[in-house]
């Protein structure tokens, strides 16, 4: 015999938990978690790419950085994609050690600059392609203007929480 589990709507429901209790949770559902679940799932679909190019996680973004902006040094592509420097150097060394990256004369002895090699320069090519791949993916179903809207908001979201990383530094 089933049991009846639903709620009767003939009394008044009792609320067991406190409205802060309610909350707790939330954040499931809010713009943080839409965002960070994206990133995973984009993240997880190009890994197998990456892993084929001899790359980790970040590698590529590094190569990508460096065949833009030219012999970069480490606290130029920390600054750009706000991470701590030494985390940089952490994906660096590898990438120098693979043959990806080299390093040339910095601008004082203390300066450590990196240029991309041409093994970095077809890694980087192959992982394009991959990442045109996982955009026509992620668009699929978008219009042109929704993919441009949605490109757009997240800046304006990358530009926020650079502004409040900015301004928590002036007040330490």
């Amino acid at each position: 015999m089933a049991q009846d589990n639903s709620i009767s709507t003939d009394a008044p429901m009792q609320q067991s938990a406190s409205d802060e209790d309610m909350r707790l949770g939330m954040s499931l559902n809010d713009i943080h978690m839409s965002i960070s679940r994206a990133f995973h799932t984009m993240n997880n679909t190009t890994r197998p790419c990456a892993r084929s190019l001899g790359l980790g996680q970040g590698q590529p973004r590094i190569l990508s950085y460096i065949a833009v902006h030219g012999v970069s040094t480490q606290r130029e592509i920390a600054r750009f994609y706000s991470i701590d420097p030494s985390a940089v150097s952490r994906l660096l060394d590898p990438l120098e050690r693979e043959g990806f990256l080299t390093s040339v004369p910095g601008r004082d002895r203390r300066t450590r600059a990196l240029d991309i090699t041409e093994k970095g320069k077809h890694a980087l090519a192959a992982w394009e392609d991959e990442c045109r791949r996982v955009d026509r993916i992620m668009f699929r179903g978008f219009t042109s203007e929704e993919e441009t809207t949605l490109r757009d908001m997240l800046e304006r979201v990358r530009k926020n929480m650079a502004d409040e990383l900015e301004a928590g530094k002036k007040h330490e």
